[in-house]
């Protein structure tokens, strides 16, 4: 890819790196241009259908209209979302206090008493 220009005396010279830098600069857009051919062709093959929505768009003049959902639509939804809430909650809300019961906790309170009074006791000593 290096090009070298032979001067007056016989040497041999590198062109300045600017022309150097925009030969690479061609010889990697190729490549690239290559290389998303071979992806589109990929992707093609994998989903018929246009892969992304630039693809679909870009034949159109007029932009696609945005979708909108009616009131009622709306209703039914909000009304299915608050059953489903009020059924989720429905269990949470009774069972609100303490899951031990009492003879859990009366059995955890005898265990900490045990634990503080041994505590004690080597400290005393």
């Amino acid at each position: 890819m290096l090009e070298f220009c032979v001067h007056k005396r016989g040497e041999a010279k590198v062109p300045d790196s600017t022309r150097l830098l925009e030969l690479a600069l061609k010889g990697l857009e190729a490549e690239r241009a290559k290389i998303d051919d071979e992806i589109a062709q990929i992707t093609s093959q994998l989903n018929p259908r246009p892969a992304t929505a630039q693809t679909a768009t870009a034949g159109r003049s007029t932009p696609l209209k945005k979708r909108r959902m009616s009131a009622a639509a709306r209703k039914k939804i909000s009304e299915a979302m608050k059953r489903r809430y009020a059924e989720l909650n429905s269990g949470k809300r009774q069972s609100a206090g303490s899951r031990l019961t009492e003879a859990g906790r009366k059995r955890l309170s005898d265990l900490m008493k045990k634990r503080w009074a041994e505590k004690r006791r080597g400290k005393s000593r």
